[in-house]
C-alpha cells in the first residue's frame, strides 16, 4: 500500500448477499483486489479508501466476518475507521413502499434486546427503529408487534454490525432499502428454502420448485426485480454517506 493510500480513511462495506455486493461495487466504482475467492473489491471515494466484502447472511456470519476483520486490522497496523452495512430489508408497514431507503434512529437486536443508537455521517433525518432478527420473519403477529414497537423494517445483520463495531470502538452506519414487505405475500418457506447461507440461490432447488409449481414464477420475478432495485438504492445511499465522511 502506497503512502497516499495509507493516508486515506479506511471504510469497510459489508454485503450479506451477492446482488447487494454487485450493487455496492457498481455504486462505488470498485475493482477486485485479487483473484482469490472471497477477496474484497476496493477503490477510492473522496477521502476514503473503500473495501467491500461479501459476508453472507445473518448475525452469526456478520459477527464472525467483522471480528476477523478487526483482528487482521490490528495485526497489520491498518485500523478500520468506519464500517458500513448496505443492502435490503423487509418493510413492516404500508406507509413505506418497496424501494424506500430507511435511516433508523435505533438498531435493535431481537435476540438480546440490545439497542444501538444510529449516528450515520451526513444530515439525513433519522426515524424509527430497525429490528435485526436471527432469521427471516414470516410471522404476521410478530411483524405487527415489531411495528407497534416503532420498528419500520427488519434485517438480519445491522445489530451484529453495531455490536462488534462498538466493542472495538469503531464508527458504523447502516444503509437499508425495503425490498419486500411481509403482507405482500412474495416470501414464503418455499422461496426461503432455495436461498443459500451466503445469499446466493440454489439453482437446482429453484428448478425443482418451478417444475412443481410453475405459477410461482411471477412472484419470484417480481421479488427479484424489487430486491435488485432495493440493493442499488441502498448502495447509492451508502456512497452518499461515505462522501459525507469528508465533512
Amino acid at each position: 500500500m502506497g503512502v497516499a493510500a495509507a493516508s486515506l480513511r479506511r471504510v469497510v462495506i459489508l454485503a450479506p448477499m451477492p446482488h447487494e455486493m454487485d450493487a455496492i461495487v457498481a455504486a462505488f466504482g470498485l475493482q477486485p483486489a485479487g483473484d482469490a475467492e472471497g477477496s474484497p473489491h476496493t477503490g477510492r471515494v473522496g477521502g476514503s479508501a473503500v473495501e467491500a466484502w461479501h459476508i453472507g447472511m445473518g448475525p452469526d456470519l456478520t459477527r464472525t466476518a467483522l471480528t476477523r476483520l478487526f483482528i487482521e486490522a490490528e495485526a497489520s497496523g491498518r485500523p478500520v475507521d468506519h464500517v458500513m452495512n448496505a443492502g435490503i430489508c423487509g418493510g413492516l408497514g404500508p406507509e413505506l413502499p418497496v424501494g424506500a431507503v430507511i435511516n433508523p434512529e435505533f438498531v435493535i437486536d431481537h435476540a438480546s434486546g440490545a439497542s444501538y443508537r444510529h449516528s450515520p455521517p451526513g444530515d439525513v433525518p433519522r426515524a424509527g427503529k430497525l429490528m435485526t432478527t436471527e432469521r427471516v420473519i414470516l410471522d404476521p403477529d410478530l411483524s405487527r408487534e415489531f411495528l407497534a414497537q416503532g420498528c419500520v423494517a427488519v434485517d438480519m445483520e445491522s445489530a451484529a454490525v453495531a455490536e462488534v463495531c462498538e466493542a472495538h470502538g469503531c464508527a458504523w452506519s447502516v444503509y437499508r432499502c425495503i425490498g419486500d414487505r411481509w403482507f405482500d405475500g412474495l416470501l414464503d418457506p418455499r422461496v426461503l428454502a432455495i436461498v443459500n447461507p451466503d445469499g446466493s440461490g440454489d439453482l437446482d432447488a429453484l428448478a425443482e420448485l418451478l417444475a412443481a409449481e410453475p405459477d410461482i414464477a411471477g412472484r419470484l420475478e417480481r421479488l427479484s426485480v424489487d430486491t435488485v432495485l432495493a440493493a442499488r438504492r441502498a448502495a447509492e445511499a451508502a456512497r452518499v454517506g461515505c462522501l459525507a465522511l469528508d465533512g
